[in-house]
């Protein structure tokens, strides 16, 4: 069952008597969120804007949508991060997700005791069961390490750009284990940690190892690289998401490109998509500065569109000099 941190809004609208407050959550809590619209409009005779857009992330606030639509304050739900406030408009939320891990820490047993010494991660709506999934662990002889939060991070979390919980601990542990349902995070701290990865499902109660998948998901974004190199226009994606406009890394790849003869252009998208990007012909291929998970998922696009570290990759043999290590850093931005 997920639970959204209901008080903590209500007090803040008590504090602030907003007239208006906007309301910003992940497709999965859009139900909830919507019971909370109604409720506080009840409560409080506050109107509520549900925004209604996909949100992926903590760096996809609205903290401008609340002047924008004549708002007093935005409460960012489901992204819970080691802040308790972003830019000047936005409170974040906690939502955490109460489902049992005991099962599948039994399942995962014999899998883990292998490894002797595993590392702990997560993203936030488990983030409150990371200190007693170690202790578990430790009952049955594992030895359990978390990662300390650094930035944005609390201990033991990872974002979908930020591993940094996992990379400081690599060389302490043999294996990890990543408590959720999200592949993508699982298979993210591999890439980083180049360490054997199991993804622990509370919900269909599966322990899967990612390695496999870290593999194949490598060749292809390597493959993206090399068909790349033969691009004589590139376009630089500046992601107009809040937290996703990094104008300095878009000049800084397209002075670098041009400094190899390529033509460039940039280009501004809310959403990065095929079919937006399929109007732009006279571009051969792309660098996106947005979110490196965009990229991760190459065959959703009919031209290569680069991450930052796939275009460090496509400088450096431009270069005539090799990458190693693509993933292998605290950060993906």
């Amino acid at each position: 069952m997920i639970w959204i941190d209901e008080e903590k809004i209500f007090s803040e609208i008590r504090k602030r008597n907003p007239k208006t407050v906007v309301l910003n959550a992940p497709e999965g809590l859009m139900m909830k969120v919507q019971e909370l619209a109604f409720k506080i409009q009840e409560l409080f005779n506050t109107q509520t804007i549900t925004i209604a857009d996909p949100c992926y992330g903590v760096c996809d606030t609205v903290d401008q949508e609340v002047e924008r639509l004549e708002a007093d304050i935005a409460f960012h739900i489901g992204h819970n991060i080691a802040l308790e406030r972003m830019g000047k408009n936005t409170v974040l939320i906690d939502a955490v997700d109460d489902v049992d891990f005991d099962e599948i820490l039994r399942a995962s047993l014999l899998t883990l005791k292998r490894y002797e010494i595993i590392g702990i991660c997560t993203i936030s709506p488990y983030i409150h069961k990371i200190k007693k999934v170690k202790s578990f662990l430790k009952e049955e002889g594992i030895e359990a390490i978390i990662g300390k939060g650094k930035g944005l991070l609390k201990d033991g979390q990872v974002l979908g750009c930020d591993f940094h919980t996992a990379f400081e601990i690599r060389e302490d542990v043999k294996a990890f284990a990543f408590l959720g349902q999200s592949i993508f995070h699982a298979i993210g701290i591999a890439l980083t940690t180049n360490k054997p990865t199991f993804m622990l499902d509370p919900y269909y109660k599966e322990v899967l190892d990612v390695t496999p998948m870290v593999s194949d998901l490598l060749k292809k974004a390597i493959l993206s690289i090399y068909k790349a190199l033969d691009a004589n226009t590139f376009g630089i994606i500046i992601g107009l998401k809040e937290g996703q406009r990094r104008l300095e890394r878009a000049y800084t790849i397209k002075n670098e490109l041009e400094k190899h003869g390529k033509k460039v252009l940039f280009i501004a998208l809310h959403e990065v998509n095929n079919e937006r990007l399929m109007q732009l012909q006279k571009i051969d291929a792309f660098v996106q500065t947005a979110c490196p998970r965009i990229s991760m998922n190459g065959e959703s696009f009919n031209k290569p569109v680069l991450s930052t570290l796939q275009a460090e990759a496509l400088i450096k043999i431009l270069d005539g000099k090799d990458f190693e290590d693509l993933f292998q850093r605290s950060t993906w931005v």
